[in-house]
């Protein structure tokens, strides 16, 4: 039984989060996306995981991000158990 709860474990942690950034031309978008479980986010924060990936100065054409709030039924899941991302357009 011990083996199983490791697995599933390190299973979760390998999953948990993961943050980048796309050049298309001059045009960058960098992306986290992290694993909400209880409402916490596992590993980091994929807002600021995000935003850690725009250099200072870069001016800011969009950000999306899903919601992760105790108030609409799409945050209330997302906190339970979900996957949240954040999304960042950007240019130099």
């Amino acid at each position: 039984m011990t083996m199983k709860k490791l697995v599933l474990c390190l299973s979760l942690a390998c999953l948990t989060s993961c943050a980048g950034t796309r050049q298309t031309g001059a045009h960058m978008t960098s992306h986290a996306d992290a694993l909400n479980i209880i409402g916490f986010p596992l590993l980091g924060n994929d807002y600021d995981a995000a935003w850690a990936k725009v250099p200072e100065g870069a001016t800011i054409h969009s950000v999306m991000s899903t919601p992760r709030d105790w108030t609409s039924v799409s945050g209330i899941l997302n906190n339970i158990f979900g996957v949240t991302s954040t999304q960042v357009s950007w240019s130099e």
